[in-house]
């Protein structure tokens, strides 16, 4: 039974001792008791599973959180392939996973997952380099930040190219070889976009929603096949990433809002912490992760409180810049205003070190970023 489950059913029978003790049957209430805390200890059990000699892939691995995926891997001395666009990237990022193990195995693959044929031959290669594949990480992806007045067709239909049909081509592909070998893990990064939807983040929540929906529904089908899939629900992280971003609308408040966001401390988790999460979670074959207590909050209340969601929402959404030029921008074309604001400093060093460690280099070419060229 997997530790999630556990913990669950440990949940479940908590709240049948209270239903219990309420009623005053204390033997009932002492039976639940019992099984509550059996189960829960029984979930903090360490699971047996080990990437030791796994072979992992890992699409967008380098950068930001698939570089940090990458790092924990080979230190736990995992065969990792890194696929990414750019060549220059993928050759830093490998320098930067031999540090931590001049004798890792590590390979490099160029390839954009939204071609099936190179997602198809990455995938080939990584079997080929290391004779088996056993977990596959859906990691590629971009963020694109503007009101809904600045946002075009080709936004929704790029950000769901990358999010949803990349990942779904990539399933398909891998399937028959977990099936033969009898096993293997998927991992998923979602978001908690893809649970509550975000004002000015439109194209992604809308495409990290349709992540969602496949993720789960393909893990059903796959566990009788023995394939573990697992649904990540990450909150902000500090991985570096605002640079990377496309901004529309009022391109220069977009980007400050979002860049104070993604390194404020207590609301942002460091990249390393979640990759270790997402690690941990595949492990154990949770079906799904959600990484900090802020996402774990904010689904609760958007699942029972609906009108107060949409209330907070509605608030925020008042706050954030009104611009509505159609201009894309990434955040390094995009950041000239926080830059000079002198209050904003230690969130600036926050985000500078984050993009130093997980190989974020300033872009100046907007539509790659986001898929339309």
């Amino acid at each position: 039974m997997r530790p999630g489950l556990k913990k669950e059913l440990s949940l479940l029978c908590g709240f049948a001792a209270a239903y219990y003790f309420a009623r005053k049957q204390p033997t009932k209430a002492t039976l639940m008791t019992l099984a509550s805390g059996s189960l829960l200890l029984s979930s903090l059990k360490p699971s047996g599973y080990s990437y030791f000699g796994k072979s992992v892939l890992i699409t967008g691995g380098s950068r930001g959180l698939g570089l940090a995926l990458a790092k924990k891997l080979v230190a736990e001395g995992a065969w990792v392939t890194i696929v990414a666009r750019k060549p220059d990237e993928l050759h830093d990022a490998k320098l930067l996973l031999l540090e931590i193990d001049p004798r890792a195995q590590v390979q490099t693959m160029v390839c954009d997952v939204t071609e099936p044929d190179q997602l198809t031959v990455a995938i080939s290669q990584a079997v080929a380099r290391f004779g088996r594949l056993d977990v596959l990480i859906n990691n590629a992806g971009a963020i694109s930040v503007g009101p809904f007045a600045s946002t075009e067709r080709q936004d929704y239909e790029a950000q769901l190219k990358l999010h949803l049909f990349a990942v779904i081509e990539a399933t398909r592909i891998v399937r028959p070889l977990f099936r033969d070998q009898r096993g293997g893990k998927i991992i998923n990064i979602c978001s908690m976009g893809g649970r509550v939807s975000v004002p000015h983040m439109l194209p992604y929540g809308v495409s990290k929603f349709a992540l969602s929906g496949f993720s789960q529904g393909i893990a059903a089908e796959l566990k009788r096949e023995k394939i573990d899939v697992t649904t990540v629900y990450p909150a902000l992280m500090q991985t570096g990433s605002p640079i990377q971003a496309v901004f529309k609308g009022d391109q220069q408040k977009e980007f400050s809002w979002f860049m104070s966001a993604d390194n404020f401390p207590l609301l942002s988790m460091p990249a390393n912490v979640a990759a270790e999460k997402i690690l941990n979670g595949a492990r154990n074959g949770e079906t799904e992760v959600t990484l900090s207590v802020i996402g774990k909050a904010r689904s609760v209340v958007a699942a029972f409180f609906p009108e107060l969601m949409a209330v907070m929402m509605s608030l925020l959404a008042r706050m954030l810049p009104r611009g509505t030029s159609k201009t894309y921008k990434t955040g390094a074309q995009s950041r000239a205003s926080f830059d000079q604001n002198w209050a904003l400093y230690p969130l600036r060093m926050t985000g500078a070190k984050a993009a130093q460690e997980l190989n974020q280099k300033p872009s100046q070419d907007a539509k790659f970023n986001l898929g339309l060229r």
